[in-house]
């Protein structure tokens, strides 16, 4: 037993949980939490955000790409729904962050008494955002809702998980033992349901694989490229499931479907006509939303084979032959192991099928997207194999990296999952935070820039060094697009006037250049790749970039 306040016990039960970064804000309201945190400022980096929105996403960026809960430290009122949109992109992006933040005295809660940053229901606010959210009203409680939150954190859908504490509850001390950190063991699937998988992947004549988030989430892209190399399985992606088997591998499809009716053209779209004509699919760790399933054309398949944590993704759009709920990573094992080695009975002619349909996107997007599949190559060109791209809202993404720039690795390629604007920028800040060493590239438009331009400061201030790399045309350069092709050029509120990106950056301390041909931007981004101060290239796109080269 130890005797400990709680803003003591929320530090050390962090750290016993392999914590190492925290992002977040100070505030008069977690004073005990911090000072908690001097003591352990040598094994834990705390990296303070300029607004408690980025700090969120930080903590979801980060927890992305290394694999590990990332936490973030807000507080009462104010504070807290400021990270409401961060924990709302965790959310949807099943990223596991705990959001540790406090609130009235306890003898004031939710009492309606006036107390400072008094919020109504502030859990409830919470609980739109979160798999779980707590109040501690005992200093005692504090190590166990912790571990119950890590726990949570390795055995279901990895979503938000939100703990409040009082003021006043921070600094009140208890004896309290603190709980045996155990690692829990990642949920597999019915072995007899797993047989069941098996058989119909070795039967199926035309079978193939449609992976997702939950992919990385679960650190599956080994036993998935196992398994599909195993059996010689085409594979089709989510734009966050990018990278679960390398897009160089010739059995990756790449991306599955259009976003926003993107891309544009007359030419028939060769993937849903593929996808289509499979009689067995395989779906991991994607729940087969409306956005990306239902509205890109894809239809019941003969065979659904779904793989997914969280039981309630299953049987929404389309009925499951086998329903594999387990992680992804642990069932994918048990997939390979029971498979043997053994050969699939795909038709004759499946595998040359798969090739051509692999060179038949190739030529659609080339044909669609000309100008964008020659910027996203030369990117990745410039780039090392292993570089993590962090995405916006954004034109660029959306009729560009989604479609045209290649992901090799696991964990290596995020955007919005939630659709909102300004994710790019922190986002770029905390895979740097998680993984210093791997080069991060933040690709944006001028617009969602500008949501958390803030945080150049923070990059700065902790040595931060993405590329950020803003096609800057001026606009909500998507919006625009839609009112010209759809509302016959009648556009308004769609134009946009910023600062010199440049200028701005060196005025935080950071690298600035402004480049207006795809030559300069190469040359920059080679650069910008060898500094260790965040740059940020301002690329002019006045014609949108559809039009850059």
């Amino acid at each position: 037993m130890s005797t400990l306040k709680a803003g003591q016990a929320t530090v050390q039960s962090l750290r016993d949980h392999g914590v190492d970064t925290i992002f977040g804000i100070i505030s008069s309201h977690t004073m005990e939490i911090f000072d908690a945190l001097y003591d352990y400022r040598d094994t834990i980096r705390f990296i303070s955000s300029r607004h408690e929105h980025a700090a969120a996403m930080m903590a979801d960026s980060y927890a992305r790409v290394t694999g590990k809960p990332g936490v973030c430290l807000t507080s009462t009122g104010p504070g807290a729904a400021n990270s409401m949109g961060g924990m709302g992109e965790a959310y949807f992006a099943s990223s596991p962050i705990l959001n540790i933040t406090s609130t009235a005295e306890e003898p004031l809660y939710e009492r309606g008494l006036g107390t400072i940053h008094e919020t109504k229901d502030q859990l409830s606010m919470f609980h739109s955002v979160t798999q779980s959210s707590c109040h501690i009203s005992q200093p005692g409680e504090v190590p166990v809702r912790i571990q119950e939150a890590f726990q949570k954190f390795q055995t279901r859908r990895p979503q938000p998980i939100a703990i409040e504490i009082p003021v006043d509850i921070q600094g009140q001390a208890a004896e309290m033992e603190l709980p045996t950190i155990s690692r829990a063991v990642p949920p597999g699937a019915d072995p007899d349901l797993v047989n069941q998988a098996t058989s119909l992947l070795l039967a199926g004549k035309r079978v193939g694989v449609f992976a997702g988030t939950g992919v990385h989430r679960s650190g599956a892209t080994g036993e998935l490229t196992r398994l599909v190399e195993t059996l010689g399985l085409p594979v089709f992606t989510t734009p966050n499931g990018k990278g679960s088997v390398a897009e160089d591998n010739p059995l990756c499809l790449g991306m599955y479907g259009g976003e926003y009716h993107f891309p544009p053209g007359e030419l028939p779209d060769p993937r849903p006509g593929f996808m289509n004509s499979l009689d067995t699919l395989l779906v991991v760790g994607t729940s087969l939303s409306h956005f990306r399933a239902k509205s890109q054309g894809l239809e019941q398949p003969p065979h659904l084979i779904h793989l997914d944590i969280d039981p309630e993704s299953l049987d929404r759009w389309y009925d499951t032959s086998v329903a594999l709920v387990g992680d992804a990573a642990t069932v994918l094992a048990q997939l390979n192991t029971a498979i043997g080695g053994r050969t699939a009975q795909l038709e004759s002619g499946f595998a040359g099928e798969v090739r051509q349909a692999r060179e038949n996107i190739a030529a659609y997007k080339r044909t669609t997207m000309p100008n964008e599949t020659k910027v996203m190559e030369a990117i990745r060109q410039v780039a090392a194999r292993d570089a993590i791209f962090v995405g916006d809202v954004a034109v660029c993404v959306h009729r560009g990296s989604n479609y045209c720039l290649e992901s090799y690795g696991q964990r290596t390629y995020m955007t919005p999952a939630w659709g909102g604007l300004g994710f790019a920028l922190p986002a770029a800040a905390g895979a740097k935070a998680g993984l210093p060493d791997q080069q991060v590239i933040c690709l944006t438009g001028d617009g969602g820039f500008q949501f958390n331009i803030q945080e150049l400061g923070t990059c700065v201030e902790y040595r931060l060094n993405p590329v950020v790399i803003v096609f800057n045309d001026n606009a909500w350069g998507l919006l625009r697009y839609f009112q010209k092709t759809r509302n016959s050029g009648r556009c308004i509120a769609s134009d946009l006037r910023g600062p010199n990106f440049a200028k701005l950056a060196e005025s935080y301390g950071a690298n600035g250049t402004q480049v207006s041909s795809l030559a300069d931007l190469v040359a920059a981004l080679k650069s910008a790749l060898q500094s260790d101060t965040l740059t940020v290239i301002d690329v002019q796109t006045p014609d949108g970039f559809a039009a850059f080269i």
